[in-house]
């Protein structure tokens, strides 16, 4: 067995995947994969409808994986179209019935897969620094449309447009004796009304359409080379989709009845985004979020670089600029933060991994102004429940949510019912992050930036954070002091604040 095998099962409201990836090469050495679904009812109904198949498939993905003699393997499910109680439910079913252990992924982390394999093809590297590149997926339940410069990410747009409602408004046009196509392009375009008033950046761009399925689907791979698609071809392919004949449809392109009413709203989104966009030059690529899923897992053991952090922070970011925060304040408190979270790792006294939500809840913690000076945490933690930070799962934005509704100066409790949902592990690094922010953000308690520099040290179980100040800290003492309390009970050591005359 090579310990740069890994197993991968990727599990929709379809079918279930099993991959074997050689990490190192990033290539795809066998795939299996289940019976489709009966795609009957409500999209959320078929998981539980297919159970004894999809466990049935699973057993089978096992034994794969012990055949190849592979340790290291992951299941994945696509939560997009299930509630959380549900998808507890079925992964406890799941689990009793295999063995196997699910981890669902919300439409946030969906999305920051793809734009991972997006940006990993190889016509990406390529990207001049001024021109513009729209990466357009289709998931489950969502649309998501990205925007690149050069090689950096910029923004993502989500719209709620998935199969589902696509198969309704399909069934809708049957029947009717419009046009269907011209029904369809209402729909689509009542859905992005909201896209077509945003500024967008003039200059050179392109459109990538990903997850294009096909007969070579099992070119997943990062190295696949994207389908450069001439817009005079497209322009082709939409005329054919709205004057032709489904028989002659079907014939031309290879499609059932059912691909065929998915295929006609895509093409016509595909038209109307083209008509926004004015891209030069249109791709398709059949990579997907089990592209992304395997790049992730080639970065964790180093076959490849990690070079996606800095999506999440940008994102963050992005809904910070939309709140009007992410100022001087933002900017010092999140420096504080980071440099008593360093510290404090370095003494193994918080969990390492924690660092970056650490930094998401500095930078978001005061968008709540927005709404109301008054309870502005309680606000923050509204917003960012309402625009879910791309990449986080449902737990890291559980915490997420507590940490920013726990920054005013009331002491917290482990019995608070804010807790009380979550689980004990996370209680303890919810409180631990949140009382690093409240410390952080009481050395900037007047808001004017008085401390240009603080230094961390941690001995004989005490703290001490010296501050660099030549001005009166009056204000940020008391505040200090009320916010120490939390810190010293979920650190065990005493906590103390010591001014430094200086710039």
């Amino acid at each position: 067995m090579s310990k740069r095998q890994f197993g991968l099962i990727y599990i929709s409201s379809y079918q279930a995947r099993l991959f074997i990836v050689d990490l190192k090469k990033l290539a795809i050495i066998e795939q299996l994969s289940s019976v489709q679904f009966v795609q009957g009812g409500k999209k959320f109904e078929v998981y539980e409808n297919e159970l004894p198949r999809l466990t049935d498939a699973l057993i089978g993905f096992k034994r794969k994986i012990a055949e190849y003699g592979i340790d290291n393997y992951k299941v994945y499910g696509n939560r997009q179209l299930l509630d959380k109680i549900s998808a507890r439910y079925l992964a406890d079913q799941i689990k009793v019935r295999t063995g196997l252990e699910i981890e669902w992924l919300n439409g946030a982390q969906i999305a920051y897969y793809k734009i991972i394999a997006g940006m990993a093809l190889p016509q990406f590297s390529e990207l001049a620094d001024d021109e513009f590149t729209y990466l357009l997926s289709m998931g489950s339940a969502i649309l998501n449309l990205t925007l690149f410069k050069g090689q950096h990410y910029l923004s993502t747009w989500n719209f709620a447009l998935g199969p589902e409602e696509i198969e309704e408004m399909a069934a809708m046009t049957r029947d009717t004796p419009s046009d269907p196509i011209d029904i369809i392009g209402d729909y689509i375009s009542r859905k992005l009304v909201s896209f077509k008033t945003i500024e967008k950046p003039t200059g050179k761009a392109r459109i990538i359409i990903q997850h294009v399925f096909g007969r070579g689907e099992q070119s997943l791979r990062p190295q696949e080379k994207a389908r450069v698609i001439d817009l005079k071809q497209f322009a082709g392919v939409y005329s054919d989709f709205r004057e032709a004949p489904d028989q002659y449809l079907m014939e031309k392109y290879e499609l059932d009845t059912d691909s065929l009413a998915r295929m006609k709203p895509t093409i016509v989104l595909i038209n109307q985004l083209v008509k926004i966009i004015k891209p030069h030059m249109m791709t398709l690529t059949q990579s997907s979020a089990i592209t992304g899923l395997m790049i992730q897992e080639a970065a964790r053991l180093k076959y490849r670089p990690d070079e996606y952090s800095t999506i999440v922070l940008t994102a963050t970011k992005n809904i910070a600029r939309r709140y009007e925060s992410g100022g001087q304040h933002v900017n010092l408190s999140n420096k504080f933060a980071l440099h008593i979270f360093d510290r404090l790792a370095h003494a193994g006294m918080v969990d390492r991994r924690d660092r970056q939500l650490l930094e998401i809840a500095a930078r978001l913690h005061d968008i709540g102004n927005f709404v109301n000076f008054h309870n502005h945490y309680e606000h923050a933690a509204y917003i960012v429940g309402a625009n879910q930070i791309i990449g986080l799962s449902d737990w890291e934005n559980e915490m997420l949510l507590s940490i920013l509704k726990h920054q005013d100066i009331t002491n917290l409790n482990a019995d608070e019912r804010e807790y009380r949902h979550l689980d004990p592990a996370l209680q303890v690094r919810v409180a631990k992050l949140a009382a690093i922010l409240r410390l952080a953000n009481s050395l900037d308690a007047s808001r004017k930036q008085k401390i240009s520099k603080i230094v961390v040290s941690i001995k004989d179980e005490k703290m001490l954070i010296v501050v660099t100040s030549k001005r009166d800290l009056t204000l940020e003492r008391w505040v200090f002091e009320k916010n120490v309390n939390l810190a010293e009970a979920v650190f065990g050591m005493k906590i103390a604040m010591k001014q430094k005359r200086g710039k």
